[in-house]
């Protein structure tokens, strides 16, 4: 998961501390000062602020005194600084801008505004470190020879190769080969074994195909992952980069590339999907008890998202993806009164108004979640329809992906075959009908097929909360 930009905020009132803090803490790591001196005091602290967020008018040192010891600092003179403050005075507003801030903000804060600028300046900011570090780069002459060669070469944890382009017949590899095969590199350089006869069967094919679909696309580089058998008989995980040179025809001519162990790194992968995965149970089971009604309806959800998507033969990770999506698919909800949840008459058009924004409210809350799975994507579209009926964009058919397509089909049956607040259960029946009616209009013929067969010939059954 990427790291967390750190915001301090600095600012004498503890209500306009904690109004912020609230603001920006589900996107950002938020610290906070209640002085001027107190600012100064934790600027240089890990974690270091990417921004600051400062007050003006503070009683021992304002916020233009705090702004010009941070300018004088060559540690902190690049931290971009926001006065938020309560004067809209526009002189006010000049002399901080002078100082060298990069935006001022007048209260009352706007959500929205403040965010917005935010990561405006913290994105201005990263191209600006990133422009400093190309021209740092870019001073440095750096002389090549075959002795300096050699040395990156043994210097690289990955193994270097070079292969014909017309067969991928390999013809050198260096000595670190061994470390991930077992086998001394010269058995391959002269001929007696061929690397790719030592991939991992079920991998094989697939990775011909991609080298050679690589070569047929005019590719110049591409990148592998893939398992080799060790002569100790263990499987190892490698990442393969490689580069394609062609000839002023076009022609391939040769593959230079780069083997790397990866097994740690799958190992990490592994256990970060697992924690994915715990994160989004909490986060499911926390909904669930505040709106009691829809007890079980995610993990119901869940259940039939995932058995639609096997009998679809869908890879293993797009079946995880639905099902972590469906687990929790209403998350937006939490934002929601729970009088209008939990109400137990029929809701007004203004009510149901609001209980669609849902699924928009629950995308902008998970879009900057770094999951290995399109879960935001999938949250924001379960509710739209073939014929650009549904919400919240109006998408039709190809423009709604696979996940909310199966998590659509699931979210109906599950809803009409429960109680809700405002009535009884319609029944699984009733539920298939409305998707046979349904199919091709507003949701996908395939998947409802595959749904109705689960229930009318597999049995399948919904658990009770």
């Amino acid at each position: 998961m990427k790291k967390k930009a750190t915001l301090l905020i600095v600012d004498d009132e503890p209500v306009n501390l904690t109004v912020m803090s609230k603001i920006l803490s589900p996107l950002y790591t938020v610290r906070a000062a209640n002085s001027g001196v107190r600012c100064l005091d934790i600027v240089n602290s890990d974690p270091r602020p990417d921004m600051i967020l400062l007050d003006i008018q503070m009683p021992e040192m304002s916020g233009y005194e705090v702004l010009k010891n941070l300018k004088q600092d060559s540690t902190t003179q690049d931290i971009p600084v926001i006065f938020v403050t309560a004067s809209d005075i526009e002189e006010d507003e000049e002399k901080g801008l002078e100082l060298g801030a990069v935006d001022f903000i007048v209260k009352p804060i706007r959500p929205a505004i403040l965010l917005a600028r935010i990561k405006a300046h913290l994105l201005a900011k990263q191209a600006e470190d990133f422009l400093r570090q190309q021209n740092t780069s870019l001073e440095v002459k750096v002389t090549e020879n075959e002795q300096r060669f050699k040395h990156v070469i043994e210097a690289v944890p990955a193994a270097i190769y070079e292969s014909s382009a017309a067969d991928l017949n390999l013809s050198f590899f260096c000595s670190k080969i061994q470390r991930n095969t077992g086998i001394d590199h010269q058995q391959y350089n002269k001929g007696v074994l061929n690397w790719y006869e030592q991939i991992y069967p079920e991998d094989k094919d697939g990775v011909r195909k991609q080298i050679l679909t690589a070569i047929h696309n005019q590719d110049t580089t591409f990148q592998l992952e893939y398992r080799i058998s060790h002569i100790d008989k263990t499987i190892i995980w490698l990442e393969d980069n490689g580069a394609i040179e062609y000839d002023s025809s076009g022609k391939a001519l040769r593959i230079f590339g780069a083997i790397l162990n990866i097994n740690e790194r799958k190992e990490a992968e592994h256990k970060l999907r697992e924690s994915f995965k715990s994160t989004i149970k909490a986060v499911s089971l926390a909904l669930e008890k505040r709106d009691p009604y829809t007890a079980g309806h995610q993990y119901n959800c869940a259940r039939i998202s995932k058995a639609i998507a096997e009998q679809l033969n869908l890879d293993d990770e797009l079946i995880n993806g639905i099902y972590q999506a469906a687990a929790i698919h209403d998350i937006g909800k939490i934002y929601l009164p729970s009088e209008i949840l939990n109400k137990p008459s029929q809701l007004s058009d203004a009510e149901f108004g609001l209980i669609k924004t849902h699924a928009q409210v629950g995308y902008e809350i998970i879009k900057d979640v770094k999951f290995p799975w399109p879960i935001a994507k999938a949250i924001v579209q379960h509710h739209e329809r073939l014929d650009g009926s549904g919400y919240p964009n109006g998408l039709k058919d190809n423009e709604i992906c696979i996940e909310a397509k199966i998590l659509a089909v699931a979210d109906v049956v599950d809803a009409m075959s429960s109680d809700r607040p405002y009535r009884k259960c319609i029944g699984i029946d009733a539920a298939i009908v409305e998707l046979e009616l349904n199919a091709g209009k507003l949701y996908d013929v395939e998947i409802v097929d595959v749904c109705v067969k689960l229930f009318r010939e597999q049995n399948f059954l919904i658990q009770e909360s």
